[in-house]
């Protein structure tokens, strides 16, 4: 599987997107996350491409302040109650420890968290050991990611051995006793 295609199964994940309506605030364009009841501004955002809902259609364009997006098709002007999206990114730690699992492994990883209702993108805290271990040959260590998806909590463990051979063990744990357990050799 090539990092793309990784990329691409995470674009298709729940809550992968933070997204709601456009509103003007003192002059400044926010976005206001229904689902969460936050508001953001536009020209904080880290990611500088926004989609906006046209005719049944999301439309990307690039962030130029003052409620103006540069699309493929010129200039478009964001106005008040416009739908827009813009995608989340992954915390650091958990994205490099997704693009270090083997394909096989990634895959079951992300269905079993789909299975127990959580999504990548709803990691509220990442420690990855495999980080600081960029020097050494044989690597050893364990990891830990906490998801919340606002009906329950969920722990991963993440016990992993690089070397001759490689080695990942994923431990998951949901605050309602849910327990599973992943493993990869190779």
């Amino acid at each position: 599987m090539s990092p793309h295609q990784k990329i691409d199964v995470l674009k298709k994940q729940e809550r992968s997107y933070l997204s709601g309506s456009v509103a003007l605030d003192d002059d400044q364009y926010v976005l206001y996350d229904d689902l969460n009841d936050e508001v953001h501004l536009l020209d904080e955002m880290q990611e500088r491409y926004i989609e906006v809902y046209i005719q049944k259609h999301w439309k990307r364009g690039k962030w130029q302040g003052f409620g103006i997006l540069e699309t493929e098709n010129g200039l478009l002007e964001l106005h008040a109650g416009d739908m827009v999206r813009v995608k989340r990114r992954l915390p650091f730690a958990l994205d490099e420890m997704l693009k270090e699992l083997q394909d096989e492994t990634f895959i079951r990883f992300i269905t079993q968290l789909n299975a127990l209702s959580f999504s990548p993108f709803d990691c509220i805290y990442s420690y990855n050991a495999l980080i600081f271990l960029d020097n050494s040959v044989n690597k050893k260590g364990v990891s830990f990611y906490q998801f919340d998806n606002e009906d329950s909590l969920c722990a991963v463990q993440h016990h992993f051995g690089r070397g001759i051979h490689s080695s990942d063990r994923l431990e998951i744990t949901t605050s309602l006793g849910k327990r599973m357990l992943i493993c990869g050799m190779y």
